[in-house]
């Protein structure tokens, strides 16, 4: 998962965990808020913010990324689709707030051998048009990812023979071969369930503004109007008592000029938004206009190759211009100084049940991000002199904060004496880049902030470094036996062994992506709302139902 317009980054989380931080005040140069003063504040580290108290007529959110394309979910793999879809359309699996993944849509589950996982489904979840969510609405809507290479999810069901409704409110997965990782991606939208015949009926249309979709989250689609706003409306029907919406509507804008959105969010024309611009910070904290919290997050800033002909194809240059890269600066001057140079691709509050052996990995690899010249020099020694002929080619969005990341890149590689050309997209056109190869063509490096399905280091992995990996456009090849081992290991203890030599595979190739900065998550919410998490947790977890009214 990707997003092509984040404007903070944090430090490393580690789950469940409140630590204070300390952090620059304001944003990087360049930025609204000029560059980062030397005074310091610090911040802990929550889960969620408290509770609300009454109900709110409605709540006005805004999508930081801007208008999402779709809110098709097999279709969606990005900050804005996912965050409104998320309190629309529910997954068999839920991830809390807290990172754990629990039962959801399925009630329970049972694996009585290696390649077949029976799910019970609940037998009291209605979609928003009255009628009862059954097995066959669950096996429709995953043999679509099954079936149709379109899905974003369809290369999770790499391992799936099929997926039958064996029962009314039962549905059995076969599997070709052992995946213990496919079952926890069942929290994501790869285990999203739909209303059958609305696929059929709108199987070229789904999620577009005239359609929308049909589900049984706690916000049904109401309307989308196109370059202003996304509203939802309360589902007063909603099976799950534990997490009953206090807000009667939600309405998404789309701001991302970073000067606009903190106006509306001071002025409260704007009732809240994940990830506020990092030039606003201090002033957002200061303000008495509402509460800025910060939460833990599975979220990393990182640089990818996507061109194995091209000169980062040699491991020397790929080193050297790593050692080289001032990620400490990059960290406090670009994004606002909350980020830190992480040491491996994989931040820790995606490491899971996998935390000691990943930790260990983690520790081998310690850095504090500040650049090592000579090391990088002596690196790039073992260099092919046709590998070092070759113009490195980075493309980047077009913002404050990424602009001067590919700038920091540049630097470094002009400074080993490499030649190198930085090509800065129109934001709303980076995404083709990432996911268009006659877009990307021979580009060397690519941005972005990644996010996993769920937080499982074999997740990150199967997207970015594993063959036919969403984001594996380099077409590493590296840690694939690993892999299938790993997700046919039934035994945790010994699947973390073989996921942290997979990271370390990964580290010393560096391939496909580089270690760069991790992050925390950042809310705001006025003083009229409250109840957001806190925690990273807005792409597949139904978030807004937690938002209600302060009394304020």
């Amino acid at each position: 998962m990707s997003s092509t317009l984040i404007r903070r980054a944090g430090t490393a989380a580690v789950l469940g965990l409140a630590a204070t931080m300390a952090l620059s005040s304001c944003a990087a140069s360049g930025g609204p808020g000029g560059k980062p003063p030397k005074e310091k504040f610090s911040y802990e580290l929550t889960t969620m913010t408290p509770a609300p108290t009454t109900e709110v007529d409605s709540v006005s959110w805004n999508l930081f990324q801007g208008e999402p394309w779709t809110l098709n979910p097999f279709t969606s793999a990005d900050f804005a689709p996912n965050m409104v879809g998320s309190n629309m359309c529910e997954t068999l699996l839920s991830q809390t707030p807290e990172f754990e993944i629990e039962p959801n849509l399925a009630a329970s589950w049972q694996n009585p051998d290696p390649l077949t996982w029976v799910y019970q489904l609940r037998d009291d979840v209605t979609f928003w048009d009255g009628s009862k969510m059954t097995a066959a609405d669950a096996a429709a809507t995953m043999n679509y990812s099954l079936t149709n290479p379109t899905s974003f999810q369809h290369a999770a069901y790499a391992s799936v023979e099929s997926v039958t409704a064996t029962g009314e409110f039962e549905v059995t997965v076969k599997l070709k071969s052992p995946n213990y990782l496919f079952h926890k991606q069942l929290a994501s939208f790869i285990g999203v369930v739909m209303q059958k015949s609305f696929i059929e009926a709108h199987a070229e249309d789904l999620g577009t503004p005239s359609v929308g979709v049909m589900c049984t989250g706690p916000f049904k689609f109401d309307k989308w109007a196109q370059g202003d706003s996304i509203t939802l409306k309360r589902n007063d029907n909603y099976w799950n008592k534990d997490l009953q919406p206090k807000a009667k509507e939600l309405k998404f804008t789309f701001l991302t000029d970073d000067t606009a959105i903190t106006s509306a969010l001071l002025s409260g024309e704007i009732d809240g938004t994940y990830n506020p611009p990092s030039a606003s910070t201090k002033q957002l904290l200061a303000s008495d206009a509402g509460e800025l919290a910060f939460g833990p997050a599975p979220l990393a800033v990182n640089t990818f190759y996507t061109n194995p002909d091209g000169a980062m194809s040699d491991p020397a240059i790929r080193e050297a211009l790593q050692l080289a890269t001032d990620w400490s600066g990059i960290a406090s001057q670009a994004f606002g100084g909350i980020g830190e140079a992480s040491a491996l691709q994989t931040p820790a509050a995606t490491f899971g049940t996998s935390e000691a052996e990943m930790s260990k990995v983690a520790d081998e690899f310690k850095t504090d991000g500040k650049p090592n010249m000579e090391a990088a020099k002596k690196a790039l020694e073992g260099a092919s002199e046709e590998a070092k002929a070759k113009t490195i080619k980075m493309v980047v969005p077009e913002q404050a904060e990424t602009q001067q990341l590919g700038v920091a890149v540049e630097a470094a590689a002009k400074e080993l004496g490499l030649k190198f050309k930085l090509t800065i997209s129109p934001a709303n056109q980076y995404t083709n880049y990432l996911y268009d190869p006659e877009t990307r063509g021979d580009t060397d490096i690519l941005y972005t902030t990644f996010w996993p399905n769920i937080p499982d280091p074999l997740d990150w992995m199967q997207m970015t470094s594993v063959t036919g990996g969403s984001f594996n456009s380099y077409g590493y090849s590296g840690i694939d036996e690993l892999f299938a081992q790993a997700v046919q290991t039934e035994d945790e203890a010994e699947r973390a062994k073989l996921t942290a030599e997979m990271a370390r595979i990964s580290r010393e190739e560096l391939l496909s992506m580089t270690p760069g900065i991790t992050q925390d998550n950042a809310v705001w919410q006025n003083k009229r709302i409250t109840g957001a998490p806190a925690a990273f947790d807005y792409t597949f977890y139904p978030w807004a139902a937690h938002i209600g009214g302060t009394g304020k």
